[in-house]
């Protein structure tokens, strides 16, 4: 049965993060995997049948994609002019529409700031690199790479391993970081990742 997050529904990152956690394991992901990867336009096609993926040149720059679920079939829209791992982020986030939110339909836009667009941003980024593998593999490769390279290169060099291995752009690795302080802090003092608490992030 479908789980939606009913109209103005406001959730916690803590809620937020159980229910798309719940959706990929439902969907045979392991979390916990060292070499987590999700092809989203691939994971798409699986989880409706009856979709179709359309890529589109918006005259819109700041628009990344579209959702319209119709009648008989639905249609995710991305934006041509993304990259691949751009269209890789911006077709999760419509699918994080499609799986959780009611509407029929809706469009991402770069500088969108409401809360059901801000579930759809933070979904797809815990659906795409989840915290549960993401942790693990930023502390070990954090020392690994600043032992082996200059400290002005190590973190770049870093951000851009990890953007390749879970086929985001570096902006998202970014984010991630930045919305995982809390996190990453808990697990270098030795919280197992299964235990960690999710804290703060509240739309």
């Amino acid at each position: 049965m479908k789980q939606e997050i009913k109209k103005g529904q406001f959730l916690t990152k803590a809620q937020l993060y159980r229910l798309v956690s719940d959706k990929a394991t439902s969907l045979g992901f392991n979390l916990l995997a060292s070499n987590y990867r999700i092809n989203a336009l691939e994971l798409a096609h699986e989880i409706c049948l009856d979709l179709q993926i359309d890529i589109i040149d918006f005259n819109e720059p700041k628009i990344c994609g579209i959702l319209y679920r119709g009648r008989n079939n639905t249609t995710i829209g991305l934006n041509a002019r993304r990259s691949a791992t751009g269209k890789n982020f911006d077709c999760m986030h419509e699918l994080i529409h499609y799986m959780f939110h009611e509407k029929d339909y809706y469009m991402c836009r770069s500088d969108a700031e409401d809360h059901m667009e801000w579930q759809a941003n933070e979904g797809a980024a815990q659906f795409l690199v989840p915290y549960q593998s993401f942790i693990p593999n930023y502390c070990r490769l954090h020392d690994r790479f600043y032992m082996q390279t200059k400290p002005e290169r190590a973190y770049q060099a870093l951000i851009l391993h990890l953007s390749q291995q879970y086929a985001v752009g570096e902006l998202v690795i970014q984010y991630r970081l930045n919305q995982l302080s809390s996190e990453i802090v808990q697990y270098l003092d030795g919280v197992a990742v299964e235990d960690i608490e999710i804290i703060s992030k509240q739309k």
